[in-house]
């Protein structure tokens, strides 16, 4: 089953992932990380089935890591758990704030890799063209250019394989004039680019762009419902209506409705997905 949500446009694509990901890194409530590191591994799993439990294991190990660093160099709070053998205190409000931060982690980690398998470089450009075209062109340029630039090195290292030989001293003087090959190469292209982006009026006025990329009524009301329901959490965290302090005791207050537009948020590409899934069969049986 493929991803509906993927087939909107960028730009609601590009405004879900910066709303989450900035309400997971800028605010360390409980119940709020444990919706976006649930939500973020439900839709992760959606995209890539069986095939992302390496990336998984990867996150688990970060989480178990970076929950150990914090009780062991930072020693606040209320509640003594034991002693190090250097006679620091290991406190309990340490190991929760640890573990909280070390959660907040992940789910960045994890929706930067839902970040990555949506949003492919095409995508991002098609969003950027026509506000920055200079700088999609810019991207665009060093994405192929990276390629060519490695096809090169490759093609020249290749030549002077016979050449190169097996001292240490001879290896670094081979290595040096295959990077100083290629870079002179490299340069000598960027020069032939300029000049023919000049002579085929570059610069001259305001150039247009193209896109594929088209917003309907669709993304409208997609975009509205993001936007909305960020602005509900938001203003519940600015007014404090639910909040989690860990210094000196640890303090929770939750808020059920807060935690419900939070997670129909984060839940936003599930929900689409089911909503178009459901759609698809009833037009189907119509048939």
């Amino acid at each position: 089953m493929k991803d509906e949500f993927t087939r909107l446009h960028p730009l609601v694509n590009l405004i879900f992932y910066i709303v989450v990901l900035g309400i997971t890194m800028f605010q360390m409530q409980i119940g709020l990380t444990l919706i976006s590191v649930f939500s973020a591994l439900v839709y992760f799993f959606y995209l890539k089935k069986s095939s992302g439990i390496r990336n998984l294991l990867a996150v688990i190990v970060i989480f178990l890591i970076s929950s150990l660093i914090n009780p062991m160099f930072s020693h606040r709070g209320s509640t003594v758990l034991f002693y190090l053998f250097t006679g620091n205190a290991v406190t309990l409000e340490s190991v929760i704030y640890g573990m909280a931060a070390s959660a907040v982690i992940c789910a960045m980690l994890i929706w930067f890799f839902i970040f990555y398998q949506v949003m492919t470089m095409d995508r991002v450009l098609g969003v950027i063209g026509k506000v920055m075209p200079h700088i999609a062109l810019l991207i665009t340029m060093i994405l192929r250019f990276i390629p060519k630039y490695a096809r090169h090195q490759k093609e020249v290292s290749r030549m002077n394989a016979k050449r190169a030989g097996k001292s240490l001293k001879e290896k670094i003087k081979n290595g040096s004039k295959i990077f100083s090959i290629t870079t002179t190469w490299a340069l000598e292209n960027s020069i032939y680019t300029a000049d023919s982006m000049k002579a085929r009026g570059f610069g001259v006025k305001k150039r247009t762009s193209y896109s594929n990329y088209r917003i309907d009524g669709q993304d409208i009301g997609i975009l509205v419902w993001i936007i909305f329901l960020t602005g509900c959490v938001i203003c519940m965290l600015y007014r404090e209506t639910l909040y989690t302090y860990y210094y000196p005791y640890v303090v929770n207050k939750n808020n059920i409705p807060a935690y419900i537009l939070y997670a129909l948020l984060c839940f936003t590409p599930v929900l689409f997905n089911i909503r178009e899934g459901i759609r698809w069969h009833r037009l189907k049986s119509k048939i």
